[in-house]
């Protein structure tokens, strides 16, 4: 249990494992295979092309984000996901947090894989493949999404929020305790406000920077540090990771 947050109703409770095999996503080719964790001539570890590749992809995702306030009147389900890692160990973590009735009404675990290495500015490419097949396991039981990550406050406009937000079609909201870059740099400048100390946010996708501010304002009560769906699912999936690693430990 989640000490101080609004569990004191039924919740679903699902632990699923994903397997090794990663879901498909639209640029699962581009991935494939040209990840070098080991390569000394790349501070990325990745095979130049690719890393050429993926930042290319990166722009032309920013270029497809909307950002309007037409689907704020509607919401009324957030959901929060994150995922926790050791080394090639991915755990994810879910929930959805009910508005009207203050209460999470949804958690979900899950357990799987990553072999794509975390590179500073590309940790869309890390953590979508991780997430998205829980978060379309539940696409109708959540009208935004607010993730561990960045969103349009990023050099070339996509990061994880961006990126969820237009493959899904859903409002997304980015969270992060810190900016990519110096608050001054162009990327930042307008897209990137604090909320109350807290932390940093910024546009995914079908949402603007006043219309994740209402939103926020409604998930992250005094004594919080992250809005409650996103905090929940990252303490689901740190527990869960831990298991892991203790079940993987005793083999």
């Amino acid at each position: 249990m989640l000490t101080g947050l609004p569990l004191n109703q039924p919740t679903r409770y699902l632990t699923r494992s994903l397997g090794e095999k990663p879901f498909y996503h639209p640029w699962r080719n581009t991935l494939s295979n040209r990840v070098n964790t080991g390569s000394a001539k790349q501070k990325t570890g990745l095979d130049p092309l690719l890393y050429y590749r993926l930042c290319r992809i990166q722009e032309a995702l920013s270029r497809r984000v909307v950002v309007s306030d037409e689907w704020l009147e509607s919401i009324r389900r957030v959901a929060g996901v994150d995922a926790a890692y050791r080394e090639n160990l991915a755990a994810v973590g879910f929930s959805v947090y009910s508005i009207p009735g203050n209460r999470i009404t949804l958690v979900s675990v899950s357990k799987t894989f990553s072999r794509m290495p975390y590179v500073s500015t590309l940790l869309c490419f890390k953590e979508a493949p991780v997430v998205l097949k829980m978060l379309r396991r539940f696409i109708n039981d959540y009208d935004l999404l607010i993730v561990n990550g960045h969103g349009l406050a990023h050099p070339r406009g996509c990061g994880l929020a961006t990126y969820l937000g237009i493959v899904l079609k859903k409002p997304v909201i980015g969270v992060a305790r810190k900016p990519l870059g110096e608050l001054g740099a162009e990327h930042n400048v307008n897209n990137l406000r604090m909320f109350e100390d807290k932390y940093y946010y910024s546009v995914g996708n079908m949402m603007t920077l006043e219309g994740a501010s209402s939103i926020l304002r409604r998930t992250t009560p005094g004594g919080f540090k992250l809005p409650i769906p996103l905090e929940a699912a990252h303490k689901f999936s740190v527990k869960m990771l831990r298991e892991m690693v203790e079940n993987a430990e005793r083999v």
